[in-house]
């Protein structure tokens, strides 16, 4: 026994398909043209809109035309998880991931990756600060090698397959390089990059991530590598870690 579609719902899909592709749906029957035609107009000018602020170097790559396209096949290939404006830009990164187009060659092949690289930069901006409570278990001056450390809750470590930071209209890479980048707003609320190596990578993400102290992540790092090499990381990695409280990317240690 089977339940048929209400013929409200019918109409509801046959809508939003002929929105997502007017070219190969057909009009939904009832709707003046000129009048889905401002409906389908307004659609897509909030998405490309809400899209292109977002990703104004990947825009700026493609150029008018192949951004104009890219957004045209979002709107018509994109089925979102989520039903909020303000989480468009993550789902566009979402479909760019997905995306046969960048497998293809027809689509630069880091794109995926520079716009995941602006999406973090507006997700960096709108997070909220250290709450009171979480504030009062922090030493600001506290032992960085010894004691667990307590980093700033806008950072981000993002690792690529390409220097998206250095990708430009006129910089388009044409080989991989693993990147390393420190994403995090600091008190003035701006948003700031920092380029790191593959070593800082490791020893933050271990901090952060396992909650090791400096000292227990670089005794891992060394491990992986020789001993000796413990010896002259430590000095070097707790200069780092200094540099690090000072730009206000790491708030102190925990009591």
């Amino acid at each position: 026994m089977t339940i048929d579609t209400p013929s409200f719902q019918i109409y509801q899909q046959a809508f939003t398909a002929y929105i997502r592709d007017s070219l190969k749906q057909q009009h939904p029957k009832g709707v003046p043209k000129k009048r889905m035609g401002v409906y389908k107009e307004l659609v897509f000018n909030n998405l490309f809109e809400s899209v292109s602020a977002c990703f104004p170097v990947a825009q700026e790559v493609l150029g008018k035309r192949g951004w104009l396209a890219l957004v045209r096949r979002f709107l018509r290939e994109h089925a979102a998880n989520s039903p909020l404006f303000r989480q468009i830009p993550e789902e566009f990164v979402s479909y760019l991931s997905q995306l046969s187009l960048i497998e293809a060659n027809l689509l630069p092949p880091y794109l995926a990756s520079l716009c995941h690289y602006e999406c973090v930069e507006l997700q960096v901006s709108s997070m909220t600060d250290v709450a009171e409570p979480e504030v009062k278990k922090i030493n600001p001056s506290g032992d960085l090698l010894a004691r667990r450390t307590a980093f700033t809750p806008s950072m981000r470590l993002l690792n690529y397959d390409y220097a998206v930071h250095t990708i430009s209209a006129k910089h388009k890479p044409k080989n991989k390089v693993n990147t390393y980048i420190l994403v995090y707003r600091n008190t003035e609320h701006t948003v700031k990059f920092v380029e790191l190596n593959l070593v800082t990578y490791s020893l933050i993400e271990l901090m952060r991530n396992q909650t090791y102290t400096a000292e227990q992540a670089l005794t891992i790092i060394a491990n992986e590598r020789s001993q000796p090499y413990l010896e002259s990381l430590v000095p070097f990695s707790l200069e780092i870690l200094n540099d690090l409280r000072e730009q206000g990317i790491i708030l102190g240690t925990y009591y």
